[in-house]
């Protein structure tokens, strides 16, 4: 029987007991006692995390899609042809209030999907805030636009200077810039509401059905169907393939073997993906495949929420028009 003063890593008699390393953040040792220091993954971690986000994304989108609303039971050519109309609508505007009928609408059409308010506000203007709103702040200060200041950021004070450049005696918000920065910031908030609407209301697959409805060649239809759904599969294999890297080398691995090992997996990776698509190609013909995708069943489309559909987009356009 083993000694149970033994500590763990040591071997008494017949006793089995693990090494040290092996419960350690770095890799065994090697010939003279020196330990090679452990290849990073994080970035692997990261990457893993970001993909079961995205994954997590999309099933929210697909359960929303699914929802017994107004909107979602309108019929998908007809939420492409109204989005992109209100969409087109707003980039064209000159002015504030056209754009803020627009957005009204938005938030109109949200409510009759049954989205989350607070979701869907923060979802937006996040966005818009750090995309655009960096982008327009410079813009809406007297260094790019002058007139008369509507907020004093930083006095400088005369004569002052940044090595050869001559600064202003005062940094200001100016109210020609405050208005373009509003009109840039709100065009963007619009559009980026209007295709979060579209696409968390409308499933992927009924997308494709709508563009198919207006034009879209079969091919590409049967293209991103199968990206969309494939892309998945091969989201699991990365996954799969990073846990049984980090089962096989708790520690892992060290210097140049560590770099070998990860080529290695990509290669194996784009093989694997190979061979899949050579998979579900033959498996497509086995079961009548003949070049155009048929899908196994068609929901029940309303013909009273296209009509309120097309309405509110009538009825907005015609405001923009007044208003411009």
């Amino acid at each position: 029987m083993a000694d149970p003063s033994a500590t763990p890593g040591t071997a008494t008699g017949s006793a089995l007991s693990l090494p040290d390393w092996l419960g350690s953040g770095f890799a065994a040792p090697v010939a003279g006692g020196r330990v090679n220091r452990r290849v990073r993954l994080e970035f692997a971690g990261r990457t893993l995390v970001g993909t079961v986000d995205v994954v997590q994304r999309v099933l929210f989108a697909e359960e929303v899609a699914r929802r017994d609303r107004v909107l979602q039971r309108a019929a998908p050519a007809v939420k492409i042809v109204c989005f992109f109309a209100l969409i087109l609508a707003a980039g064209l505007s000159r002015s504030l209030p056209p754009l803020i009928l627009i957005y009204g609408s938005s938030v109109v059409l949200a409510f009759l999907g049954g989205l989350n308010a607070r979701a869907f506000l923060l979802r937006t203007w996040l966005v818009v805030a750090v995309f655009t709103g960096f982008i327009v702040l410079p813009g809406m200060t007297n260094l790019v636009t002058p007139g008369d200041p509507v907020l004093t950021l930083v006095r400088f004070g005369p004569d002052a200077r940044l090595g050869p450049v001559e600064l202003p005696a005062e940094l200001s918000i100016t109210r020609p810039g405050l208005t373009g920065g509003l009109l840039v910031m709100l065009r963007a908030a619009t559009s980026v509401s209007l295709a979060t609407i579209l696409t968390l209301t409308t499933g992927w697959f009924e997308l494709l059905r709508g563009f198919g409805s207006l034009g879209l060649p079969p091919v590409a239809g049967l293209l991103l169907t199968l990206a969309y759904r494939y892309i998945f599969v091969l989201l699991t294999v990365v996954r799969d393939m990073y846990y049984a890297w980090q089962a096989r080398f708790p520690g892992g691995t060290a210097g140049r073997a560590g770099r070998l090992l990860g080529a290695a997996a990509a290669y194996a990776l784009f093989l694997r993906s190979d061979v899949l698509a050579r998979e579900v190609h033959q498996a497509m013909l086995a079961r009548g495949f003949r070049g155009r995708p048929a899908f196994a069943s068609r929901p029940d489309y309303s013909a009273t929420a296209s009509a309120l559909l097309v309405a509110i987009t009538l009825v907005v356009l015609v405001g923009v028009y007044a208003w411009s």
